[in-house]
């Protein structure tokens, strides 16, 4: 099912990192994060031609200089190499992770990302939101979509040692295109 709507919580308009943004920033942020390419997961190609019609006055330029705000300040992780932007707190904001099934369509759309640099933020969060929630419905979901993977993504929340984590902290736990991950299961990704 594609997705057919964005959910906006009221909460951003107390974020003061939100409200340091410009209207144009805004504008760019909304485009990517209501856009009909964002995937479950909550990653987008970048191509900025495709948004020069969200505004009379946008273009490229003027769109690559707001996502290069809305990177520095974590709003959205991007790859210029694999075109691939991803809206960083997607998941935790649209309530992915409390439908298993939508859950299992997030899983379906990791596996479809390309950057290494984008996996590595997407596990940074899932990381976070399994330790803040780890009985949110959705984490059934994922551990039926992908069983290999949740045994993996529940070892990195786990301390070892340093209390810090799994001792491969810096591990993708997504498939990087084509070569399959740890976290993706060669039966899963087939």
């Amino acid at each position: 099912m594609a997705r057919d709507h964005a959910r906006i919580l009221l909460s951003i308009w107390d974020d003061p990192d939100w409200l340091a943004l410009n209207s144009v920033q805004h504008d760019v942020y909304w485009a990517i994060a209501s856009g009909r390419d964002l995937s479950y997961c909550g990653v987008a190609p970048l191509i900025p031609a495709r948004y020069q019609h969200i505004a009379s006055d946008m273009n490229p330029r003027r769109f690559m200089s707001a996502v290069d705000v809305l990177e520095a300040r974590r709003f959205v992780v991007t790859d210029r190499a694999t075109a691939e932007v991803l809206v960083r707190s997607y998941v935790r904001h649209d309530g992915i992770l409390k439908l298993p099934n939508v859950t299992k369509a997030m899983v379906t759309a990791m596996k479809r990302v390309h950057s290494g640099l984008i996996q590595d933020a997407m596990t940074e969060e899932l990381v976070r939101l399994y330790i803040e929630n780890p009985t949110e419905k959705g984490w059934h979901g994922f551990a039926d979509a992908d069983p290999e993977g949740f045994a993996i993504l529940k070892a990195k929340c786990s301390p070892k040692g340093s209390g810090k984590g799994s001792a491969n902290s810096k591990a993708t736990p997504f498939p990087l295109s084509p070569t399959p991950s740890p976290l993706v299961s060669s039966e899963a990704s087939s």
